[in-house]
């Protein structure tokens, strides 16, 4: 620590020597200094706060919220708007100051930079609250400026409002307009394609959903078929008893009461298939063949009975509920088998199809898809031109952009800018470190020995002793003299600038009409 102390006593005593040079670079640099300050052109501020109602029901459920950095971006973008702001220079005479057109648009662009638009950061209704802030070295172009700046944009607001909803609308329609043409053209390759494809695609679920389907329903219907079988040769044996132990009269009057009742619920069911198929189905076909034979066998048995009508006895009665019994389950045989037809012949014809009929499905569904996307562009622009319109309408019935002045535009008559006390002390501080710095740097170009220390660390010689100065009187009066006036020039700066600080605005406006 003593050594670094030593060192810096070292380096003052060298750079003392050029202490007047150093006075008088520290006066050029002060003075300088704050004729440079006092002639900075001041700076106004404006400033005006409003309320702008961004907030839009239809915004507000479309997104679900109203996001706060979006809201100030919005309003940023409306009142800063370039044509907005070119009003706002020639109504305010900047565009005097751009004597070209290149420097008229780089006055808007540094308009569009130095006009603040910053939320008041509360709660509620003052989420809406903007302060608008502009500055400008004279004080009425910065009131005015924002006051131009809020009229026009009143004024443009409600009309440009909704003009830019009619010119969104006129585009929505024209690209709803394509995009109808689109999707009625791939509706058309869709049924175009189905058409020429009839026999190949359709139904629900892919081509081996539905071969594994038809498949698994005539294993189903064999199955059933067995099962009448069984039951058929069952009753075929049971009727045979019966009859044996029956009445001809009985067996004849229940056997035609039997058919009857078979054609009677053959026709319904004929009745109720009509309903789910055509007259080409297997299965109303295969119902018509049974009614047909039901109805032959019916008008046969009248015949074979004649007279004998009405006879009829309990052991008749059994072997007649036998015989419906029976009938009943060649009515289910007969369907059975005819549905096991139809179902063969469909599983023939998909398999005859199994090698092209995916490739179809695919094609098919390549179509669909296209149709879908278009159909979802088409039902999302539909939504937007709904939620559009009856934005427009709300528009024109009064509901607009809300715009309110809260705190007109006002221009204190003390200027914001520049912060000259503190420039002053910069500059005083400046001044010295110049004064400063330049001694030592002379030091340093110029090198003296202040010292044997200096002369042992410099040149590794030991001192063995030093003679100090004889000063005489006169020249230790002479050296007093130049240390006080030294000193007295440091206390002048000092007093220099501190009437600078007392005098600040005078003088301010002083160096001001100077340089006018």
């Amino acid at each position: 620590m003593d050594q670094l102390l030593r060192q810096i006593l070292t380096e003052l005593r060298g750079a003392w020597r050029f202490r007047w040079l150093a006075m008088a670079v520290t006066w050029l640099v002060a003075l300088g200094g704050i004729v440079v300050v006092l002639a900075m052109p001041d700076e106004y501020e404006a400033r005006a706060q409003v309320f702008v109602d961004t907030s839009d029901p239809l915004a507000a459920t479309t997104r679900g919220g109203d996001d706060a950095d979006a809201k100030v971006a919005y309003v940023r973008r409306m009142l800063l708007s370039t044509p907005n702001l070119e009003l706002v220079a020639r109504q305010t005479d900047l565009d005097l100051r751009a004597p070209t057109p290149q420097a008229f648009q780089a006055l808007v662009a540094k308009l569009q930079e130095e006009i603040v638009v910053q939320p008041t950061g509360g709660r509620g209704f003052d989420a809406n609250v903007y302060n608008i802030v502009y500055q400008d070295k004279d004080r009425r172009v910065a009131e005015r400026v924002v006051q131009v700046l809020l009229n026009s944009f009143q004024e443009q607001s409600l009309e440009g409002d909704l003009r830019d909803d009619l010119q969104a609308l006129a585009f929505l329609d024209n690209q709803m307009a394509e995009y109808r043409r689109r999707l009625e053209e791939a509706e058309n390759r869709v049924a175009d394609f189905r058409r020429r494809n009839a026999g190949m695609i359709g139904g629900e679920g892919g081509f081996f959903s539905r071969l594994e389907g038809f498949q698994e329903e005539l294993r189903q219907v064999r199955a059933d078929l067995r099962v009448a079988l069984e039951k058929r040769a069952a009753l075929a044996s049971q009727f045979a008893a019966s009859e044996q132990a029956g009445t001809q009269d009985e067996s004849g009057a229940t056997s035609l009461a039997e058919l009857q009742n078979q054609v009677l619920q053959t026709e319904k069911q004929l009745d109720e298939l009509r309903l789910i198929y055509t007259d080409e189905h297997p299965s109303v076909i295969s119902a018509r063949e049974t009614l047909a034979a039901l109805q032959g066998r019916l008008e046969r048995r009248r015949d074979e009975l004649g007279p004998l009508l009405g006879a009829g006895g309990a052991g008749g009665a059994v072997v007649e509920n036998v015989r419906i019994a029976l009938s009943q389950v060649e009515i289910d045989i007969t369907e059975l088998r005819g549905r096991e037809r139809n179902l063969e012949q469909r599983i023939n014809e998909l398999q005859e199809r199994v090698d092209i009929a995916p490739q179809l499905e695919a094609e098919l569904a390549g179509l669909n898809r296209d149709h879908a996307v278009l159909r979802n562009q088409y039902e999302s622009l539909l939504q937007r031109r709904e939620l559009l319109n009856f934005d427009i309408d709300r528009k024109r019935q009064g509901r607009q952009l809300e715009f309110r002045i809260i705190e007109p535009p006002l221009a204190p008559q003390l200027p914001v800018a520049p912060d000259r006390f503190r420039l002053i002390l910069m500059v005083l501080a400046a001044s010295l470190a110049a004064g400063g710095g330049l001694a030592f740097m002379l030091h340093q170009l110029k090198p003296v020995f202040v010292g044997g220390d200096s002369v042992y660390q410099q040149l590794g010689i030991p001192v063995l002793g030093t003679v100090s100065m004889a000063w005489t009187a006169r020249a230790t009066w002479k050296r007093r003299s130049a240390e006080v006036v030294f000193a007295v020039g440091l206390l002048a700066l000092l007093a220099v600038f501190g009437v600078v600080f007392m005098a600040l605005p005078a003088m301010t406006s002083l160096a001001q009409r100077m340089l006018a």
